[in-house]
């Protein structure tokens, strides 16, 4: 009687047969619930072994090698093992081996080993000096940080970010009347003030937009070109909550109906304007803009949806709009609607963006805070897309800028440093309430 662990059990079945001398089976049973019909898998197993054993019993002993006439077991527990002591041969493998050993003349099996190394006698720095040079020519190998000769060229320079002007609070100050809390932020006056490298720093680590925590961190306090309609519309005495509120604490976009398709349909523009212009334009280049501080007047910035460079044009600044209104319509279409609110108007010239229009305080911000010499505006729908060209208008752009700088000084900053315009905001609004009840 012999014991068999079968592979989808653990308990032990216990087999047995009686074979005659002739070698005639002349009974078998099994514990298994096919046995007792005298024939399972298991009475076969055993049958199998007794035949090895017997073959293996006229060639060799089983001390003659360790173990070769073993099969692969059910495994309950693997241990770890280094790679060139682990058998990954299969069972399949070893059962023909096993026939060979059984018939064949004996041979031990050897262990695999690693193949020798040829020993290669290590280079001198003066040998390798010509490959380190030609790497250092043209690219920045890692390697080369570590070698005295070349680690000069590998220095890290430490990149200073400024502090958010949302730092500016001091609670303090909240207690402050508007003309104390303008005089005592006098001081802070320079605080927006950024370095070459800082303001590149800045517009690398914002290249997601608002998609990008850091990009509100470095807009807060700041008017961006999207603002600067509205702050040149409002007045530095009483400034609107919104327009303030939305300057100095800008919060994770509402996505309204309209945005929501201009977002999604943004790469679509993107792709049918670069499209269009490849073919007129010579080696034009489109890239992703972060969000750009001008370091002659860091209290504006600007985040263009793109920056185009070409040989014929130059530097140039990409702004995108997918007006959902006339998703389905033409320009044409859209230009007969005869919409105050369309920004763009048909005149002898051609095509034009209207200077009325609070896109058009958007763009040439862009245009002095990116230094471009133009900023092409998409206008995209789904039947048709309008390019239109605006240049530079320094007189335009002077006064907006004034009214912006002014804005940031009287209001920004007594807001940043003191709130004090969200809280007599709050103060006035509950007194509406108070004088309502009676």
């Amino acid at each position: 009687m012999f014991q068999v662990l079968h592979s989808q059990r653990l308990n032990e079945l216990r087999p047995w047969v009686i074979v005659s001398t002739t070698g005639k089976v002349e009974a078998a049973h099994c514990t298994c619930m096919a046995g007792v019909a005298e024939t399972c898998t298991h009475v076969a197993a055993l049958l199998f072994k007794v035949e090895a054993t017997v073959r293996i019993r006229g060639t060799k002993t089983v001390t003659d090698e360790s173990a070769y006439w073993v099969l692969p077991g059910n495994t309950t527990k693997i241990l770890p093992a280094a790679g060139h002591n682990i058998d990954f041969t299969s069972s399949a493998a070893q059962k023909k081996t096993l026939d060979e050993n059984i018939n064949g003349p004996s041979v031990v099996k050897g262990r695999r080993s690693r193949p020798s190394k040829r020993k290669i006698p290590s280079s001198t720095f003066e040998e390798l000096s010509p490959v380190l040079d030609t790497l250092q020519k043209h690219s920045k190998g890692v390697c080369l940080s570590g070698l005295e000769k070349y680690y000069t060229s590998h220095t890290v320079k430490s990149s200073t970010l400024p502090l958010s002007l949302a730092c500016l609070q001091n609670t303090g100050a909240e207690s402050l009347g508007l003309t104390e809390l303008q005089l005592h932020c006098v001081k802070y006056e320079n605080a927006a003030k950024v370095t070459e490298e800082q303001a590149e720093a800045i517009e690398v680590r914002t290249r997601l937009q608002h998609k990008s925590p850091e990009w509100y961190v470095w807009c807060a306090g700041r008017i961006t070109a999207s603002m600067t309609h509205a702050v040149c519309a409002t007045t530095v005495e009483k400034p609107a909550i919104t327009v303030v509120n939305r300057v100095c604490y800008p919060v994770t976009s509402v996505y309204t109906v309209q945005t929501t398709w201009g977002l999604e349909h943004e790469l679509d523009a993107r792709h049918a304007y670069t499209q269009k212009m490849s073919a007129c334009r010579k080696n034009l280049q489109v890239r992703m803009c972060g969000f750009l501080v001008n370091t002659a007047f860091p209290e504006v910035g600007a985040s263009p949806d793109g920056l185009t460079t070409s040989e014929c044009c130059g530097k140039g600044c990409l702004e995108i709009k997918c007006p959902f209104k006339y998703r389905s319509d033409s320009i044409q279409q859209a230009l007969d609607a005869h919409d105050k609110d369309f920004c763009l108007e048909l005149t002898a010239n051609g095509l034009n963006l209207k200077k009325t229009h609070h896109f058009y305080s958007q763009v040439q911000t862009q245009v002095f805070v990116s230094n471009a010499k133009h900023c092409d505006l998409v206008v995209w729908t789904q039947k048709d897309m309008a390019v239109v060209r605006i240049f530079p208008d320094v007189h335009f752009w002077e006064s907006r800028l004034k009214k912006a700088q002014e804005f940031f000084q009287k209001v920004c900053l007594p807001q940043l440093v003191g709130k004090h315009f969200s809280m007599r905001n709050a103060a006035l609004s509950g007194h509406r309430v108070f004088l309502s009840g009676v």
